[in-house]
């Protein structure tokens, strides 16, 4: 709907995002996000000539495209949106510690510590700083664009739209959520692209049966220091033979920082970088790309070294596949709780993970040996594959809102019904909706009446 980054351009702004940590300093985990939010002007101006230009019925977008929800909002069109997760900053729960979405040590309060529940509480005050600013870059820009009133967000509050959520209960925390709120994923093909030639050889050669997958998705860059360090551990699990290859997805860019183990360093992989980067081993198979959901149900996968990317997750899930997670940013961390809830793997911190460390989380997770990662990692497949349904469901909500929209316009007076999914707190005074003055009547009738008793206690107390 405009311009894209410039290669250049979209290599700094994930640079940037990687190299962040909302543990560490708000103001720069935020500053990737004027990059991202600097597209509303032009997805506003784009939309608003195609909306008036051919009258939609309905909308469906992503959630990064805001600019669709100014388009419900001035001309009324439903919507429906679709989100990787349960919303950011949306319907809080007590049982969830702090900001919906912006756990980072503990996804609910069972297991919290207080110091981790209170630690969570005050995090929307550290933000502050890097909150207020964006807020004002924000109203200023709608404002230029002559917008003048706010969509809200992060307030904890519900949707006004539909939110369709491409993710699953059982990876996602349970909660109560509203109608137009719904988990309906994985959202998955049924068919993908199966392995290519080499591919197909590699697991053939020795008759592999114990493959790691190592992908990072298309904007991580690992260090030269972080790829010694999964180099190293790989390697050592290779040599202990709990596994017997190594499958990694190396783009163009994280090849560079291979560059400088080409000559001189093996990292216990027992054979030159150099040589495994141009697959001459038997054990390791490095490519641009990889068919990642045929690698996933090959039964000889039986780990996936991921950045915990959404999409990822969902398909490690589907396929029965345990994981090291690596997290990064946005959600990758967060996915990275979850898969350590589900108890379908370990994560690693980008901040102080080792070598020593990464092998030894492989470790545990390869050999099981209580045989709870096993047994969660089938429970999560068959949950996975049974909630990837739910996409035929996500349509017929579509559908749904359609004919309420369309049904429930009154041609007298112009007015359309509320949405009938949208629950009716949504509409009326908070006081109303928390029945504050039945609360209140309630009390002021408790207390005369006490002051009555009391009173014709007194009355009688005194002829006594």
């Amino acid at each position: 709907m405009s311009d894209p980054l410039t290669p250049q351009q979209e290599e700094a702004h994930y640079a940037s995002l990687q190299s962040t940590d909302p543990r560490v300093d708000y103001k720069a985990y935020f500053a990737p996000k004027y990059t991202v939010d600097s597209f509303w002007t032009s997805d506003y101006h784009h939309l608003l000539r195609i909306t008036k230009a051919t009258s939609p019925d309905m909308i469906v977008t992503d959630f990064f495209v805001d600019a669709t929800r100014d388009m419900q909002k001035q001309f009324g069109i439903p919507l429906a949106m679709v989100w990787p997760q349960m919303p950011y900053g949306m319907v809080s729960a007590s049982h969830i510690p702090g900001i919906p979405g912006f756990q980072t040590d503990a996804l609910t309060s069972e297991h919290a510590t207080l110091w981790q529940r209170i630690r969570a509480a005050l995090r929307p005050l550290r933000a502050i700083t890097a909150v207020v600013p964006y807020l004002r870059w924000m109203k200023m820009m709608r404002r230029e664009a002559g917008v003048n009133y706010s969509l809200g967000g992060m307030t904890g509050g519900k949707p006004d739209y539909l939110a369709l959520v491409n993710s699953f209960w059982g990876l996602e925390t349970p909660k109560d959520c509203p109608p137009l709120l719904q988990a309906v994923g994985p959202i998955l093909l049924e068919e993908y692209p199966a392995l290519d030639g080499e591919l197909r050889d590699f697991y053939e050669r020795g008759k592999k049966r114990k493959v790691v997958f190592v992908c990072f998705g298309t904007h991580i860059t690992l260090s030269t220091e972080q790829v010694m360090m999964f180099i190293g551990a790989l390697g050592d699990l290779l040599e202990e033979g709990l596994v017997d290859g190594v499958i990694w997805t190396v783009g163009k860019k994280q090849k560079e920082e291979f560059r400088p183990l080409l000559n001189d360093w093996t990292g216990r992989a027992r054979e030159p970088v150099r040589d495994l980067l141009e697959n001459k081993s038997d054990s390791w198979y490095f490519t641009p790309f990889a068919p990642q959901r045929a690698i996933l149900d090959h039964t000889g996968t039986i780990l996936f070294v991921t950045h915990g990317g959404g999409s990822s997750v969902n398909e490690a899930m589907y396929h029965g596949v345990r994981m090291l997670a690596l997290g990064f940013f946005f959600d990758q961390p967060l996915n990275g709780l979850r898969i350590v809830e589900a108890g379908v793997g370990l994560a690693l911190d980008k901040a102080v993970f080792t070598r020593a460390e990464t092998y030894d989380k492989a470790r545990q997770v390869l050999l099981d040996e209580d045989g709870s990662f096993s047994r969660n990692v089938e429970r999560m497949r068959h949950i996975a594959q049974v909630s990837a349904r739910k996409k035929h469901y996500a349509a017929d909500l579509i559908e749904e809102m359609m004919y309420d929209a369309k049904f429930g316009l009154d041609p007298n007076t112009g007015k359309t019904r509320p949405m009938h999914l949208q629950t009716a707190d949504a509409r009326i005074p908070i006081w109303k909706a928390k029945n504050l003055d039945v609360i209140l009547v309630g009390g002021l009738a408790v207390a005369g009446f006490a002051g009555a008793s009391y009173w014709l206690y007194s009355w009688i107390s005194d002829r006594l």
